[in-house]
């Protein structure tokens, strides 16, 4: 039996919720946001490229030029709720995914960690995010992401050393549907299929693991088969080579005199190939570094592009909030270090490998507030809370007088339910 922390607290669990409603109300109508749906939901330029390739999914218009930047899982999402119930429609499924992010983040820190305490942590960090509540009012893919990022930790909340066909499709479809969300989780799917082909291989069930393993593939499959298709381009999308063409090796050419402004530069780096491209970044690796680095931190401090000087105290709020969450993204280096070498657990390095993967993404692009990095706190939530745990266990079997037990590599999923 899976020991859910609602099954043991489900007045509690019910209680965060509650929690979680009131935040929403109070965000959305401080802000006026509650009250203007119909005009908030496709505010933004993004919203409307997600439009057209919806638009173009479901039959509306011919063609979507905006489908080589756009994979097909959210706009897919965005069209069905758009014909249900038009911006009302975008906006509840949205409110419905980020209670769904919640819920799922908060039972997979429960499961990694056992501690109700880290858990409602981690759950009311992520309900009173005041940037995280805004969003819910775009036709933005972020709170998509984050309820995609909760469904797999839990999956991965499962996976043992040896991992059963079951904990494979857990463990890798959550990651597959979020390359088909946010093409940037491309880094996480390479390491997550690395890491469960070697697993796979030592695991005595080989055939229906590698069966799971190839299916929790078939949408990634489904987006490449698209992109020849329609595009004539072999890639998941175009996203990434034109986020660092034309944000970040732009924002280089201004930091290094070559260019006025970012505008300027743009039509320089599109052009670039890139052979020529990788021998200027080679060229200029601290400034390179440099310009990650500000920009990366310029994302983490800032506070969400939806708020306004008419909501000072959400403003401030927002902005110190941040600021909170990448010094403790700093801080909590050394203890998730010591706890991989403690108990070198995979699930621990896996979310790792996520964090830093957004945390990647979050040093390319810019304008955007903390869209690009917010997705980072039940990732960095959940690491921080296993890494304690683990470290803290250790600490408690390791007693004065004692000589230390030996190192023993625990399973990667030691409470498989």
């Amino acid at each position: 039996m899976v020991n859910w922390a609602i099954a043991k607290r489900p007045v509690a669990l019910v209680g965060l919720n509650l929690i979680a409603a009131a935040c929403y109300l109070l965000v959305g109508w401080r802000t006026g946001f509650l009250w203007h749906v119909d005009s908030s939901v496709f505010s933004t330029p993004d919203s409307h490229t997600y439009r057209q390739v919806a638009d173009w999914i479901y039959g509306a218009r011919s063609s979507a030029p905006a489908s080589i930047w756009r994979p097909f899982l959210f706009p897919t999402l965005l069209g069905f709720a758009d014909r249900a119930g038009g911006s009302l429609g975008v906006w509840v499924m949205n409110l419905v995914l980020w209670f769904v992010a919640l819920n799922t983040t908060g039972a997979a820190v429960y499961r990694l960690t056992r501690n109700h305490w880290a858990t409602g942590f981690v759950f009311l960090a992520l309900a009173a995010n005041i940037s995280l509540i805004l969003l819910t009012f775009q036709a933005l893919t972020e709170i998509t992401t984050l309820a995609l990022i909760g469904v797999w930790l839990v999956g991965l909340s499962f996976l043992q050393t040896r991992p059963t066909a079951r904990q494979v499709l857990l463990a890798l479809l959550p990651v597959a549907l979020l390359v088909v969300v946010k093409p940037e989780f491309e880094v996480l799917l390479v390491v997550t299929v690395l890491f469960l082909l070697f697993a796979v291989w030592r695991s005595a069930a080989r055939g229906p693991a590698y069966v799971a393993l190839a299916a929790s593939l078939l949408p990634v499959a489904a987006q490449l088969a698209l992109m020849v298709s329609v595009n004539h381009v072999w890639g998941i999308s175009q996203i990434g080579d034109s986020t660092i063409r034309g944000y970040y090796v732009s924002r280089l050419f201004v930091y290094l005199g070559m260019s006025p402004d970012v505008y300027s530069a743009q039509p320089q780096a599109v052009a670039m190939s890139n052979t020529a491209l990788l021998q200027f970044l080679a060229g200029h690796p601290l400034a390179a570094m440099r310009v990650f680095t500000h920009i990366l931190r310029d994302n983490l401090e800032s506070s969400s592009n939806f708020l306004t000087a008419a909501n000072p105290i959400f403003l401030t709020i927002d902005t110190v909030t941040n600021q909170v969450y990448a010094w403790i993204l700093v801080a909590m280096i050394p203890v998730v270090a010591i706890a991989l070498m403690l108990r070198k657990d995979a699930r621990l390095a896996l979310i790792c490998v996520a964090l830093l993967n957004v945390l990647l993404a979050g040093g390319l692009s810019f304008w955007q507030g903390d869209r690009l990095t917010i997705i980072a706190i039940p990732l960095g939530g959940a690491a921080l809370g296993l890494a304690l745990t683990q470290v803290a266990e250790r600490l408690r079997d390791t007693r004065p007088g004692e000589s230390e037990p030996p190192a023993v590599v625990q399973p990667v999923g030691a409470a498989d339910g």
